[in-house]
């Protein structure tokens, strides 16, 4: 079960989410991000994209770039 909208919407705006533009949701294997975009989808925003391949697939290439 989800918090109540209103929390959820008050968390993304605590981390500093702006709805209004374009997300990709990802986390370690794409289970996470699946719960992120729902919550969005919740929220109203039904395009919100999942990397569903996330920090295993990205991390574990060559060919990816990576940032400290």
């Amino acid at each position: 079960m989800l918090r109540p909208d209103a929390d959820v919407r008050g968390a993304f705006h605590g981390e500093g989410l702006d709805l209004a533009r374009p997300v990709i949701a990802t986390c370690g294997s794409g289970v996470s991000a699946a719960v992120l975009a729902l919550a969005m989808y919740r929220l109203g925003r039904r395009d919100a994209a999942v990397y569903d391949g996330s920090w295993t697939e990205w991390g574990g290439r060559n060919d990816t770039p990576i940032a400290p």
